[in-house]
């Protein structure tokens, strides 16, 4: 009857262990699932971010340019050359 015992509790230990180490699997899965997005995300962040630093870069190394400088202040600062005439739609 001993030899019962032991083989029950045995088997039950196998089972407790199996399923401790499928949800562990499962749960590791799930979280490189989730990790996995996060980098594609990141992934997009960071071109998106190289893009900006690009356009910044060409930006300043343009940053004397007379033509960019006039350009700059048209639509920043709302400023007009001499004799240039300005309308402005009062309909919006």
């Amino acid at each position: 009857m001993r030899v019962k015992r032991a083989g029950m509790l045995t088997k039950l230990l196998i089972l407790i262990l199996l399923v401790a180490t499928v949800t562990t699997y499962l749960n590791l899965r799930k979280e490189l699932r989730v990790l996995s997005d996060q980098r594609v995300t990141l992934e997009r962040q960071n071109a998106k971010q190289r893009q900006e630093n690009d356009a910044l870069s060409a930006a300043i190394a343009q940053k004397d340019d007379p033509e960019r400088l006039a350009a700059v202040a048209r639509e920043r600062l709302g400023y007009v050359a001499p004799g240039e005439i300005v309308f402005y739609d009062s309909g919006n």
